[in-house]
C-alpha cells in the first residue's frame, strides 16, 4: 500500500510589504513541495498586490474562516493580531511577525486563551534571535540569571512613535552614535512596535525573565547603513564569579532605511515552515 501523501497546509499572509511579498512569491513558487501552499494574502489598507492571483486577494479577514486557512503569518503592525487574533486563533495556527504586541498583558492573556481554546498554536518566530533555543533551555533548567539585547541600527531604520521618535530626531541632528532608550523591555514595545520583534522574541524564550526582566538597549548609529547589529549578552546563575557568560554579535545586512534585515526574511521562512501545529499553545520558532 503506499503511503499517504501528507496534506499541503494552507498559509494566509497578513501584510504585503518587504517579509509579506517574500513570503507569498516564495509560497507560490516553492512552496508545495515543501508542504504548504498560499491561501490568501491580505492587507491593512488594502493597496495594491502586484503577483498575487486576484483569487487569493482577501479583501475582509471576517472571510476567513471560509478559506481553508491553516496557518495565518502576521507581518503587518501588532494591531493586527491585538485586533484579530482571537478570532485567527478559533481557525488556525497563527505566526505572529509582530511579537511586541505580547508586551501588552491583557493582550497576551487573551492570545494565550484563545490558543488554548481553540486548539491552535500561537508561534513566536526567532528573528533575529541568535542563540534563542539555547536561551529558551537556560531559562528551562532555572539557569538564566539575565538578558540583555541591544539593537544598533541606522537612524533611517527606526520606525519610532511618542517620546522616542523626538528623541531620534535629536539623534539624527547631532549626527553621531546615540543611545535612544536603556531599560525593561515592556515600556520599550509600544514606542518601538515594528523595530524590537527580536527582543521580545526574547522575552517569550526566558518567560522568567519576561518583558519586564529582559533588558533592551536601542541604539542608533549612522555609521552602520547597511546592516542591523544585535548584540546578546546572557548571564548564568552561579556563584564566587563562575556564573556562565555568553555574548554574540550579529550583523545583518540590510538595505538603506529597511526596518527588516536581509537574512531575516529567510529566518522567517524556516520559522514558518516549522508551524505544523503544536496544540493549544505558544511555541517558539
Amino acid at each position: 500500500m503506499e503511503a499517504e501523501t501528507p496534506k499541503c497546509r494552507r498559509v494566509g499572509i497578513l501584510g504585503y510589504g518587504r517579509l509579506g511579498r517574500f513570503l507569498a512569491s516564495q509560497l507560490l513558487s516553492v512552496g508545495p513541495p515543501h508542504g504548504v501552499t498560499l491561501a490568501f494574502v491580505w492587507t491593512r489598507r488594502g493597496g495594491p498586490m502586484d503577483g498575487i492571483p486576484p483569487e487569493l486577494h482577501l479583501k475582509d479577514l471576517e472571510g476567513l474562516q471560509h478559506t481553508g486557512v491553516d496557518l495565518v503569518v502576521e507581518v503587518a503592525h501588532p494591531c493586527v493580531t491585538q485586533e484579530h487574533g482571537e478570532e485567527i486563533l478559533q481557525h488556525a495556527d497563527l505566526m505572529l511577525g509582530s511579537p511586541t504586541v505580547l508586551a501588552d498583558p491583557d493582550t497576551e492573556q487573551r492570545l494565550r486563551g484563545a490558543a488554548l481554546r481553540g486548539g491552535h498554536t500561537l508561534y513566536v518566530p526567532h528573528g533575529a534571535l541568535w542563540g534563542c533555543d539555547d536561551i529558551q533551555r537556560m531559562d528551562h533548567n532555572g539557569t538564566l540569571a539575565a538578558l540583555k539585547v541591544t539593537m544598533t541600527k541606522a537612524p533611517e531604520s527606526f520606525r519610532l512613535q511618542g517620546w522616542l521618535q523626538e528623541r531620534l530626531v535629536a539623534a539624527v541632528a547631532s549626527g553621531g552614535r546615540v543611545v535612544l532608550y536603556e531599560g525593561p523591555l515592556r515600556p520599550l514595545c509600544p514606542l518601538a512596535p515594528n523595530n524590537v520583534n527580536t527582543m521580545a522574541a526574547a522575552a517569550v524564550a526566558a518567560p522568567s525573565l519576561g518583558f519586564d526582566g529582559v533588558q533592551a538597549c536601542l541604539v542608533a548609529d549612522p555609521s552602520v547603513p547597511d546592516c542591523h547589529v544585535v548584540d546578546i549578552e546572557v548571564l548564568g546563575r552561579g556563584s564566587c564569579g563562575r556564573a556562565l557568560r555568553v555574548t554574540s554579535s550579529r550583523r545583518n545586512p540590510a538595505t538603506t532605511g529597511a526596518v527588516t534585515g536581509d537574512a531575516t526574511k529567510w529566518s522567517f521562512w524556516s520559522s514558518m515552515l516549522a508551524c505544523r501545529g503544536h496544540g493549544g499553545c505558544v511555541q517558539l520558532c
